[in-house]
């Protein structure tokens, strides 16, 4: 697919259900590139379940262990990494990820995020506000918004083919590579 190759790492940011794996993963092969997503590499570390850590060490700790794993792919790998939701702490973390390589920010209407996430029973953010979803992401996504504009790149994510979300990364990024 492209031309150029990109020798940065790309970090894909955004809110819980935005398509970060799914298009994270589509965009890894079309640029032969490895694919990891941050949870996965947490509950390696761990050997615990993202929802087993925060019930067991609290969302503070959990924060804690991102941050360490975040920094160490950053510092070592090259490829695609899907980012939690809630990864983009504070500006610190946003402009390392941005001097580390890529930050793309996937945005998906608040709509089409509701209705992706009504079906998430795996995501301890949101488990205890099934009766109140709309009100709970929507303050997360009010909260988060200023570090996830901060990114390099918005693509929006609504229903369309990944294919096409993750061409509008490559087209972004080579134009706008040295």
């Amino acid at each position: 697919m492209s031309n150029k190759t990109i020798d940065k790492p790309i970090f894909l940011c955004g809110m819980m259900g935005a398509g970060k794996s799914a298009i994270g993963k589509t965009l890894a092969e079309m640029l032969d590139l490895p694919f990891a997503d941050l949870d996965d590499l947490i509950e390696e570390a761990e050997q615990m379940t993202i929802p087993e850590i925060f019930e067991q060490k609290g969302e503070e700790e959990f924060r804690k262990i991102e941050r360490r794993e975040l920094k160490k792919y950053a510092s070592a790998a090259k490829g695609i990494l899907a980012l939690g939701g809630g990864s983009l702490q504070n500006r610190e973390i946003v402009n390392f990820l941005k001097s580390s390589g890529w930050l793309i920010f996937l945005n998906p209407s608040l709509t089409v995020l509701l209705e992706r996430l009504k079906r998430s029973d795996k995501r301890p953010m949101i488990n205890n506000y099934k009766n109140n979803l709309q009100e709970r992401i929507g303050r997360l996504f009010l909260e988060r918004m200023p570090l996830y504009e901060m990114a390099h790149f918005t693509i929006a994510t609504d229903n369309g083919p990944k294919t096409e979300a993750a061409k509008k990364i490559i087209n972004k990024i080579e134009a706008n590579e040295p």
